[in-house]
This record gives structure tokens, C-alpha cells and sequence, in this order.
């Protein structure tokens, strides 16, 4: 009877732990997929990180985020200013005065009437106006006016300003209040007990290998002086080898809307044209920095900017050396004719990168090892021109 009671006990046992690891087998194998689960083995890879993640970075670089910086890189941005030009076969389509390109119907563009130019002579525009204000009133005066400038010329020079502009302008205002520009000085001696009056910090802008000047007489015009105590003016010196006639035809049409960047007669100019080679202005700028500096002690508190649209080949980096040298407080280039200018770099980078990416990138490496400047890229549509990256470069503190 004993051995019974033993056997039966010893089978219920049996039979408990049977269907016991049945019950967890069914949990453990049905449970996840009833769930919406998954097991280790069917779960699915992990996502790599997207293509253009540094791309979308919050920040440019380990300079950090600033103001008017972008935070991407496009090889083909959108029109921002006021003369959109459409796509074509050849950007040479639109090497017709900007006249003839507000008369394009497909344009979708409204050319000014008499009464309408009329109207705005009788209340030019106020140094309080807006950027966007400011040149589409020139972009149409231009127009009206019949100038002798191509819309691509025009396009090229206001988008090259709206990507640019801020970035230099407050580049500059920074070195210049900080009293670390390169040129000029504030005296803030005392003398018999009295201190001497300071002189406001400026701002000029070097337009080198110019042409008509059009891209450095936008930065006059959108930066006009302001009585403001934190306002610091800007001044343009246009620099090429001859003055084209359309230089003065440009200047007087911009005069008629914007007042303040002078018409010549005034003795007030915003701007002014240096016709001479690089080589020569390099010479004659390094005498008067060294005279300058020897009259003001080197106390000095303006601050330069340099620009180039397309100054042709290694003309693109005479300007960027120059820029160096005298330690302009920001920098704008926009590169064309690559032809032998990727010289210096790798390689291996021209073979995977191309003649024109390579020549920037060396030339970027050259801006960044002065350990000066941050360097960064940017674009106007290549609608205007395939060659449209633009190397920018801001002085650190």
C-alpha cells in the first residue's frame, strides 16, 4: 500500500513539472509576438546614422553656433533676394541687362513706371530701411534706369551679399569694438588732464578685383550710418586694374536711391575706386599701415573686410594671402577658373574630390592654420553661375 501512495505521488510530481515547462515554453515563445513584441534573433538591426548627419549638426563646427551662420551645407540653395533668375541650359542666357530681364514675361518681374520712380525720388529711402528694402529699391532702379549691368551680374552680386553680409559686417563689428582691428587707432590718452577725444572705430570693405563694383557698393548701401552709439561705419574701396565705364554710371544709380554711400561730389563717399594691380595696392596699403600705425601708437581699433567674386585663378589667392597679412577681421571669396589651383593638395583628395573642392579645401586649410580664423563654406544658386561656393572665413577674438 506504502509503495502505491509512493509511485502515485512520484508520477503527480512528474506531471506538474510537464506541464509546467509546457506553460512557460507557450509564454515565453507566443507571449511576445501576441504582444507586438520581439525576440533577440528576430529583432531588427540597428539604423545607421543618416548619410548627412554631420550635415545637420546644430552647430558648423567647434566654434559653435553664432548668429547669421548656417547650419547646413547646399550645394544649390533657393533664391533669397529680389532677382530670382530661372533655370536655363547655360547661365549665359541671363548675360542680358537687367532691363531686358524685367521685360521677360516668363520672369514674372514688374518693371517700374515713371510715376511710380517719380514718387520714390520724392522720399528716398531712410538709412532706417531694411535690407530686403533697400535692394529691391536698387534692383529696380537699376532696371528702370536701363544700366549697363547683366541680371546674372546683378543676381550674383545681391545673393553673394545676403549669404555674406551679416556674417562679415558682424565679424568686423566684433574686432572693431574690441579694439583689435587693422588700421586706424582711438587715442584715449589724457593730455594736460583732459582726455583726448576718441575717434569712432570704422569698417571698411575691400572689394579687390572689383570689376564695376556693384557687389562692394551693396555693402555701403546696406549698412548706412546710423547716429547710434553703437553704430560704426562702413566704408567701400573698389580695387581692379582699370575703372570700368559703368563703375561711375552703377554708382550714381545706387546714389539716387541710397544717399548715404555719396555721389562724388559731396566729399561724404562711402565708397571710392583704387584702379591699380593687386601687387601695387599691396605696396601702397603696407606704406600707409606702417604710417598709421607709427602716428596712432598701434592703437588700433578699425577693422578691415575683404571680398572677391570671382577673381580669376590664383588671383583668388593673392586676395586671400593679402587678406592674411593684414589681418582682416572677416573674409568672403568665391572662386572661379580652378585650372592648376588645386596645386598642394593630396593626391588622393584631387582624385576623389575634383580640381575645384580640392582647390578650396586647401585653400580653407590655409585660412585655418594661421589659427586666426574660423573657416566655413557657403553658396548662391547655380542658376547663376556653377562655380558658386564661396569660402568664408571669420577672425577668432
Amino acid at each position: 500500500m506504502g509503495l502505491l501512495l509512493s509511485t502515485r505521488s512520484r508520477f503527480r510530481k512528474i506531471h506538474h513539472a510537464y506541464y509546467t515547462s509546457i506553460m512557460v515554453f507557450t509564454v515565453v515563445s507566443v507571449a511576445p509576438t501576441a504582444y507586438g513584441l520581439a525576440s533577440p534573433r528576430n529583432m531588427p538591426p540597428l539604423s545607421s546614422p543618416p548619410a548627412d548627419r554631420h550635415l545637420i549638426s546644430p552647430t558648423t563646427s567647434d566654434y559653435g553656433v553664432r548668429k547669421n551662420h548656417p547650419t547646413s551645407y547646399d550645394e544649390d540653395p533657393p533664391f533669397k533676394g529680389p532677382l530670382p533668375l530661372l533655370p536655363t541650359s547655360s547661365p549665359d542666357v541671363h548675360r542680358r541687362r537687367v532691363r531686358r530681364h524685367y521685360l521677360d514675361d516668363a520672369n514674372d518681374l514688374i518693371l517700374p513706371t515713371t510715376s511710380i520712380m517719380s514718387q520714390r525720388q520724392g522720399c528716398q529711402l531712410k538709412v532706417s530701411s531694411s535690407t530686403d528694402a533697400i535692394l529691391k529699391a536698387i534692383v529696380d532702379h537699376l532696371a528702370y534706369k536701363d544700366a549697363p549691368v547683366d541680371a546674372k551680374e546683378v543676381a550674383e552680386s545681391v545673393e553673394f551679399y545676403l549669404r555674406t553680409g551679416k556674417r562679415l559686417i558682424g565679424a568686423a563689428k566684433r574686432i572693431a569694438m574690441s579694439g583689435n582691428g587693422s588700421g586706424g587707432g582711438v587715442n584715449r590718452e589724457q593730455q594736460g588732464g583732459r582726455r583726448q577725444e576718441e575717434r569712432r572705430p570704422s569698417i571698411t570693405v575691400y572689394d579687390l578685383c572689383s570689376g564695376h563694383g556693384l557687389t562692394g557698393m551693396l555693402f555701403a548701401a546696406c549698412n548706412p550710418p546710423r547716429s547710434t552709439s553703437s553704430s560704426i561705419p562702413v566704408r567701400t574701396v573698389l580695387v581692379d586694374r582699370f575703372e570700368p565705364q559703368s563703375h561711375a554710371v552703377l554708382k550714381d544709380c545706387i546714389a539716387e536711391v541710397c544717399p548715404w554711400i555719396g555721389d562724388g561730389t559731396t566729399g561724404t563717399d562711402a565708397t571710392r575706386f583704387v584702379p591699380s594691380t593687386l601687387e601695387d595696392f599691396f605696396a601702397q596699403h603696407t606704406n600707409k599701415e606702417d604710417s598709421t600705425n607709427n602716428n596712432n601708437n598701434n592703437n588700433n581699433s578699425d577693422a578691415s573686410v575683404v571680398i572677391s567674386t570671382h577673381a580669376c585663378g590664383s588671383l583668388t589667392d593673392q586676395v586671400l594671402e593679402y587678406a592674411v597679412q593684414y589681418q582682416s577681421a572677416a573674409i568672403a571669396v568665391m572662386p572661379c577658373c580652378y585650372t592648376g589651383t588645386d596645386k598642394g593638395a593630396p593626391y588622393g583628395i584631387r582624385r576623389a574630390l575634383g580640381v575645384s573642392m580640392s582647390a578650396d579645401v586647401r585653400r580653407s586649410f590655409f585660412l585655418q592654420d594661421t589659427g586666426a580664423y574660423h573657416v566655413d563654406f557657403a553658396t548662391i544658386p547655380k542658376t547663376i553661375t556653377p562655380m558658386n561656393r564661396i569660402i568664408v572665413a571669420e577672425r577668432r577674438k
